[in-house]
């Protein structure tokens, strides 16, 4: 019913990408002090069924489709651009359906609440990884099945909107074009939705517990603490520069997630239990990933003019390696102490 409403007003919301990008963040801010079940019955609960509806003409277009593959099996080592080298560049990508910070972050608060015992946690953690990553294969097939000249020009969100609109179009027909895209493009819209409002969320709840800020005052500081980078970047930066920053997100994010394996392999470490299965995969995914901002940071800085976005990026990249060495550092100091702290002297 929704994507054939907005069939219908569509040329009403004209809007610039800028008045867009301040209107999803005044949105970010409300649903960010919101009670929780408040938003997750409009916003997480009917947006779900969109999501299922998506996956499974996915699974349509997947199988029953008899697309053919356009895009080249192989491209090049080097695809160009600031941070084109294949490795290590794609072991950052944003890895969801794998092994990603954000969810990290996120499974204290969602996640956690839907496990009552242990044995729900394979099902309810793995069953997740494996739909995200099938989700990951849906969103590759809609760019395998097109050529380089159909989605030149497009943004992610547009080619992925008309890869379920044509996954739609085998059950209701070519004629329904115009319908089926929408869908897809509302599809595409629910996931970033989802996602926006639950990162201002937890940043403002970061922002909250560095400050000792209590609430609902200390959740409204939080909340405008938090968009008030994007705000700026939305305000003074030219249309198209959040592509500069994808490959910083995706660094951080995969950072945050070699990260939460640390704190993982820390406490089991000290609950004496085994660790080489979150130590081992932690030590490849920090290496990579530091190597990815370093090389991100020195790209930028060789681009950079004043301080423009190329150097922000540079900083920031430079920040989260000395934070994560940080941390690294001070995990191994705790552990050492402690192991020293359980050796018992001889003369005892």
């Amino acid at each position: 019913m929704s994507a054939y409403f907005g069939t219908k007003i569509s040329t009403l919301l004209l809007l610039d990408a800028r008045t867009w990008g301040i209107l999803i963040l005044a949105y970010c801010c409300v649903a960010s002090v919101v009670p929780v079940w408040a938003l997750l019955q409009p916003r997480g609960y009917l947006g779900g069924f969109v999501l299922y509806l998506a996956l499974a003409l996915g699974i349509v277009g997947v199988f029953f489709g008899g697309y053919e593959i356009k895009q080249e099996a192989f491209h090049s080592w080097d695809v160009g651009g600031m941070t084109g080298a294949m490795f290590p560049f794609l072991f950052v990508t944003i890895a969801c359906g794998a092994c990603s910070g954000f969810h990290g972050l996120v499974c204290s608060g969602t996640t956690s609440k839907q496990v009552d015992r242990e044995s729900h946690m394979k099902p309810v953690g793995y069953g997740a990884m494996l739909a995200e990553g099938f989700v990951a294969l849906i969103a590759l097939v809609t760019i395998m099945i097109v050529t380089q000249d159909d989605i030149k020009g497009l943004k992610p969100g547009t080619i992925y909107g008309n890869g379920i609109g044509n996954f739609l179009c085998l059950l209701i027909g070519k004629a329904n074009l115009k319908f089926a895209v929408t869908f897809g493009a509302m599809a595409f819209s629910t996931f970033v939705f989802d996602t926006l409002d639950v990162c201002t969320r937890l940043g403002r709840m970061i922002v909250q517990e560095l400050f000792g800020w209590k609430g609902r005052m200390g959740a409204v500081w939080g909340t405008l603490i938090t968009v008030a980078l994007p705000v700026y970047f939305l305000a003074g930066a030219p249309e198209g520069s959040w592509v500069k920053f994808w490959t910083l997100f995706g660094s951080s994010n995969q950072l945050l997630a070699a990260l939460s394996l640390l704190s993982i392999t820390v406490w089991l470490y000290q609950a004496r239990k085994r660790i080489a299965f979150t130590l081992l995969p932690m030590i490849f995914v920090l290496t990579i990933t530091l190597w990815s901002l370093g090389r991100l940071a020195v790209s930028n800085i060789a681009v950079a003019h004043g301080l423009d976005i190329a150097l922000i990026n540079s900083i920031s990249a430079i920040a989260l390696i000395l934070l994560a060495l940080y941390l690294a550092i001070a995990a191994v100091v705790k552990l050492r102490n402690e192991r020293k702290g359980r050796v018992i002297p001889e003369s005892a």
